[in-house]
């Protein structure tokens, strides 16, 4: 029941029509079962689990109110960091120790059990692990009741895959839902925008790079490196427009839930980056491992480490594989080598007025993110180290002549030391026209998310713009779509 299938959008109206037509003290109610039901349509054999880890939490988030003890505190944490990694660690971890001690135990165990990864459990463990600390930091903010903080967790438009709500991003809403206009055309716009992205984009580009990850030494050093590019396109219009339908879900509901991306494609610097991909990941993993572990207030050396620190966890956050803890060390040492450079040497490595040093500053940032997008599309680390080893040795088929010239013959006998044919002959990415027209939806969406205040003088014709672009963009989902997959965040 993905947000961009039938069977949601039959789910969703039946709770839209009901929601809003019950008397507001029921309404409540009725989005728990809601979520609840969303929940267990996904995870029956896990619904239990899932509202007994809730009141776990809820016990001892009341015990942290009432003691204010650390200890209670540290339970809380550990308890769901546990219940985190029992799920989604427990064959890495068992897969490390093999790698490890090359003891045969370790590498039959994923033989002899199996574990399923509920829903949502990497999300929801964040947002009751900050709910914990937040409470531990100011006790003095008004008691949730049980029924309200059953409904912080299971609600259902942030389940599949955030965005990581904080306790003031969802309990204000409580006081305020109504039926609003304007959240409600926003909400359309917002619809409107994710199913573009997932549908018109995301998937296309999914085809477009499968079987260049299914097969990486069949292509040539140019197609790997557009795997990147096409794979930053899949994945930013992927993630952002299932933010952008959680976002418009919530919104028709009467909620205000975080955004998750401000054009993050456009960003100067890697830290520019970070606070505009995946922002409430970013800024969880800054408020509650990066300044415990002591920020920049402990010396130049142990900033540096923090950053690789948390980035790499923010990595393996993302997935129970080396190719993950590869992904946020480089995004790590990237952050230390820009403060590095920028705090201790001096140097600007941001541009302010040059206009072509901005852009290029931005495909720089672009490029790098590309460059990691093959280490977080990659499934296995031997699939990864396949992929930048063809990079540097996969030359593209067009050099072949150069090589076969008379002045080079002796490379075509050093190349027939590999075997019969050409070194050269690699396949070459497909439907690169497609990835134009996709980089031009790209930077339009960008410039929605990076300029909101350009867009927003338009506001003013909703009543008209609104029907206008559904009826557009209906014409487009019914003509241009294509078979889809899951979400990609869905798996996290």
């Amino acid at each position: 029941m993905l947000f961009n299938s039938i069977p949601f959008l039959i789910f969703f109206a039946v709770v839209y029509l009901f929601y809003w037509g019950l008397p507001r003290s029921y309404r409540k109610p009725f989005l728990l079962l809601s979520g609840i039901s969303f929940y267990t349509y996904f995870s029956p054999l896990f619904t239990i689990h899932f509202l007994s880890v809730i009141a776990l939490n809820y016990f001892l988030y009341t015990q942290i109110r009432k003691t204010k003890s650390k200890r209670i505190l540290t339970l809380s944490v550990s308890f769901n960091l546990l219940n985190l990694g029992f799920f989604k660690y427990f064959y890495f971890f068992n897969r490390f120790l093999a790698d490890v001690t090359g003891y045969p135990f370790f590498e039959e165990v994923p033989n002899l059990v199996h574990i399923v990864l509920p829903l949502a459990i990497s999300f929801y463990s964040f947002q009751v692990i900050a709910a914990a600390v937040d409470t531990y930091r100011d006790p003095s903010k008004p008691v949730v009741s049980a029924f309200d903080y059953f409904l912080f967790v299971a609600f259902f438009p942030v389940l599949i895959a955030g965005p990581i709500m904080r306790m003031t991003d969802f309990f204000p809403n409580l006081e305020k839902l109504n039926p609003d206009k304007e959240k409600m055309y926003r909400a359309s716009y917002l619809l409107m925008s994710g199913l573009i992205k997932k549908v018109l984009v995301a998937d296309p580009m999914s085809t477009t790079i499968s079987p260049i990850f299914s097969s990486p030494s069949n292509y040539d050093s140019f197609s790997l490196i557009m795997a990147g590019v096409c794979y930053s396109i899949q994945v930013y219009c992927d993630f952002s427009g299932l933010t952008d339908m959680a976002r418009s879900i919530a919104l028709y509901l009467g909620f205000e839930i975080p955004e998750n991306f401000t054009g993050p494609f456009f960003s100067l610097s890697g830290r520019e980056l970070w606070r505009r991909w995946h922002i409430t990941l970013s800024f969880w993993l800054r408020d509650y491992i990066y300044f415990p572990l002591g920020g920049s207030r402990l010396g130049e050396f142990r900033t540096y480490l923090n950053l690789i620190i948390i980035m790499t966890l923010g990595g393996f956050w993302h997935g129970a594989d080396y190719t993950f803890i590869c992904w946020g060390f480089y995004w790590g040492v990237i952050l230390a080598g820009e403060k590095f450079l920028e705090d201790r040497l001096g140097w600007k490595l941001t541009p302010a007025k040059n206009k072509v040093l901005i852009v290029l500053k931005a495909l720089i940032v672009f490029m790098l993110f590309s460059i990691s997008g093959l280490m977080f599309r990659s499934n296995s680390a031997s699939l990864m180290v396949d992929l930048f080893a063809g990079i540097f040795t996969h030359l593209p088929s067009s050099l072949e002549s150069l090589v076969r010239s008379d002045s080079n013959s002796w490379l075509v006998g050093a190349t027939s030391l590999f075997g019969s044919g050409s070194l050269y002959s690699f396949s070459h990415i497909e439907n690169l026209e497609r990835v134009s027209y996709m980089a031009v939806v790209l930077l339009l969406f960008h410039h929605f998310q990076y300029f909101p205040e350009y867009w927003s003088k338009y506001r003013k014709y909703d009543a008209y713009l609104a029907p206008v672009i559904g009826v557009f963009t209906i014409f487009m989902l019914a003509t241009l779509s294509q078979d889809g997959g899951d979400f990609i965040y869905y798996k996290f």
